[in-house]
């Protein structure tokens, strides 16, 4: 076995189809994660009152996109499935994010300042980590309809989902496998009693009568 260094313009070569949907895909993880540091810095500042510097690698967040696209492609030709749904796109792409680890937090002192609750310091020091779970949890419920629920229901089912990122943090720090395994996460996060069900996700079979 080797490895092998990809440029993007021989990824390209390959893959022409496919160079529209990267740059788009790449512009949005990008700008999500400017906006995310920007966000953590406010709050090193706002919190403990600490500047906090905080890096983008371009260059690993590029190569953690080719790694995530070259899985789907081989689903997309070498399995059944041609459209991958929105959460098992997310899904390859947070699993190839904490492989290559694209931000970084230069200025290290915030991670054991007082000031801060241990699951603050928690969310700097995992802080590729943290940004994976914020793409996960939007891939799931993003632009999604609530259903008309009881206030009671509503307030519940909200405490059950801040738990559960709490829990997906915890599992993208020291129990992620793969690829496939964020993704059943995330499907099965998506059977939530205060969401109407996604038909990009949740398709009706063709066949009325079929079963499992």
């Amino acid at each position: 076995m080797h490895i092998v260094f990809k440029k993007i313009d021989e990824w390209f070569e390959k893959e022409p189809d496919l160079k529209q949907k990267f740059q788009d895909t790449y512009k949005m993880i990008y700008e999500s994660a400017k906006n995310y540091a920007v966000h953590m810095q406010e709050v090193a500042r706002e919190k403990a009152n600490m500047p906090t510097k905080i890096e983008i690698s371009e260059q690993l967040l590029r190569q953690s996109l080719i790694d995530a696209f070259d899985d789907l492609l081989r689903l997309t030709n070498y399995h059944p499935t041609k459209e991958p749904n929105p959460i098992k796109e997310m899904s390859y792409i947070v699993y190839w994010l904490m492989r290559r680890k694209p931000i970084r937090l230069v200025s290290e002192d915030i991670v054991v300042s007082g000031k801060l609750s241990d699951m603050a310091r928690t969310r700097f020091l995992f802080i590729n980590e943290e940004f994976g779970v914020k793409l996960l949890i939007n891939s799931a419920f993003i632009g999604k309809r609530e259903k008309s629920v009881c206030e009671h229901i509503h307030d519940e089912a909200e405490k059950q989902l801040k738990y559960y990122k709490r829990f997906l943090l915890y599992y993208l720090v020291y129990r992620m496998e793969s690829a496939k395994s964020l993704e059943a996460m995330m499907l099965g996060c998506t059977i939530h009693p205060i969401w109407e069900v996604d038909p990009v996700i949740w398709s009706e079979p063709k066949d009325p009568e079929q079963e499992f």
